[in-house]
């Protein structure tokens, strides 16, 4: 859980929590780690409130260097929610250091900034998603259910 440092991010995180109603297990990933690699305090209450439902394993790292030393120490990663602006190592060349050690672990690329061919970098740096901020509640979970629904098998 995240510590809030005043009473507004309080706030927005509670709003966003109460506010989502689960009628079924659409988006439940109990035994999934997920990261949220992001050094921006609203973004991460954001995230937090968000995901706290789906009773997902959370994690969090404030920069590209923080996600790549935190994947090497637990590897049962099984998707990163990667910022590209962040201070000290972005989420382009994170994303492309650890692709080349885990290639199976799911990184979904969010940012607020976008500039051309961006995107595209973030292909070629291996990221599987490509989002945009300001991240519709759905749309998020949706994407990551993608990828973190526990597949039933016959």
């Amino acid at each position: 859980m995240i510590e809030f440092t005043n009473s507004w991010n309080e706030r927005i995180y509670n709003l966003i929590y109460h506010v989502m109603e689960f009628s079924d297990n659409t988006y439940s990933w109990s035994g999934k780690t997920v990261m949220v690699v992001e050094d921006n305090e609203t973004s991460n209450i954001y995230f937090e409130a968000a995901l706290r439902k789906t009773n997902a394993n959370l994690v969090w790292a404030k920069n590209g260097l923080d996600a790549i030393e935190m994947v090497k120490e637990n590897n049962q990663v099984d998707l990163i929610l990667m910022d590209i602006n962040m201070p000290k190592l972005d989420g382009i060349e994170a994303t492309r250091i650890i692709k080349n050690l885990y290639p199976e672990i799911i990184i979904v690329v969010q940012t607020a900034f976008i500039l051309s061919g961006e995107e595209r970098m973030c292909q070629d740096a291996g990221c599987d998603e490509f989002i945009t901020k300001p991240i519709r509640l759905k749309y998020l979970l949706d994407t990551l259910n993608r990828y973190l629904a526990t597949q039933i098998k016959a």
